[in-house]
């Protein structure tokens, strides 16, 4: 008996708990009701980690007022924060957003934009860029990003299949093609190393399938292979530049061929 009663006790403390909070959420919204809090100001907090912008305040207010009209100057209790995260989603550049207001009229907007490592140019020059976390962006003109750039043999039908067969808003090229599964891994490397990241500037997907990487600084082609075995390939380019190049000049040779295993096949003639 005792135990039934004091079961019954913490039930009934947490029933009255819930209430409680319950009530203080709709005192919440009819205090704004009945004071008429205004929406005074829209804060916006654009996180765009290790990229360049890609959305700007005045992006997210426009796509705001297409969807829900005017918010500055409405009563907060007729702006419906959910629905703004939702039409914020739609937008491909935007990974993640909150939406709240505070008591004093302010609603705060904080958006965390995908980040581009690599931007495809197919054979019929149509771009496309890759995200940090595998999304399928498309390309804005006039927006400037310093990422790798991918050229050669790269179709555009492996967009549009992608594009089509994606059950997703925003593709993920991991699940949609090898080719553009390949260029993500080898960008994503390349950009969590500071000097590969400065150096290597293209990826030419050539004729056999295979990545040719071009250097910023050299006058050489380095032969990637297929892209398996990255860290491995990687490592030794690493130390032949520093081993090698920096001892004998980086212009010494035009082709550095890293895809066999542990060899590093160096030539002075070109294969073009």
């Amino acid at each position: 008996m005792r135990l039934k009663k004091k079961i019954r006790r913490v039930f009934n403390l947490i029933l009255w708990g819930s209430l409680v909070a319950g009530a203080g959420v709709l005192l919440g919204f009819a205090d704004y009701e009945q004071n008429g809090t205004i929406c005074r100001r829209l804060h916006y907090d654009l996180i765009y980690g290790d990229s360049d912008p890609l959305i700007t305040e005045a992006d997210v207010d426009s796509l705001i007022r297409s969807a829900t009209g005017q918010v500055k100057g409405k009563p907060l209790y007729q702006v419906n924060t959910e629905k703004i995260e939702r039409i914020l989603r739609t937008y491909p550049y935007v990974d993640d957003v909150h939406v709240y207001g505070t008591s004093n009229g302010d609603i705060f907007i904080r958006i965390h934009q995908r980040e581009p490592v690599i931007r495809i140019i197919t054979e019929n020059y149509k771009s496309y860029f890759i995200g940090k976390k595998g999304a399928l962006l498309p390309f804005l003109p006039g927006y400037p990003v310093r990422v790798m750039v991918a050229t050669g043999a790269i179709p555009d039908s492996l967009f549009i299949q992608g594009q089509r067969s994606s059950t997703r808003k925003v593709p993920d090229v991991v699940q949609t093609s090898a080719l553009l599964s390949d260029l993500y891994y080898i960008s994503l490397f390349v950009s969590r190393d500071s000097f590969l990241k400065a150096q290597i500037v293209q990826v030419y997907v050539n004729q056999q399938g295979e990545y040719e990487l071009i250097p910023k600084v050299g006058n050489h082609l380095i032969l990637l292979g297929n892209a398996s075995d990255l860290e491995d390939k990687f490592n030794r380019l690493m130390v032949f530049y520093q081993q090698g190049l920096n001892q004998i000049g980086w212009n010494k040779y035009q082709i550095i061929n890293i895809k066999y295993k542990n060899q590093v096949v160096c030539s002075k003639l070109s294969l073009r």
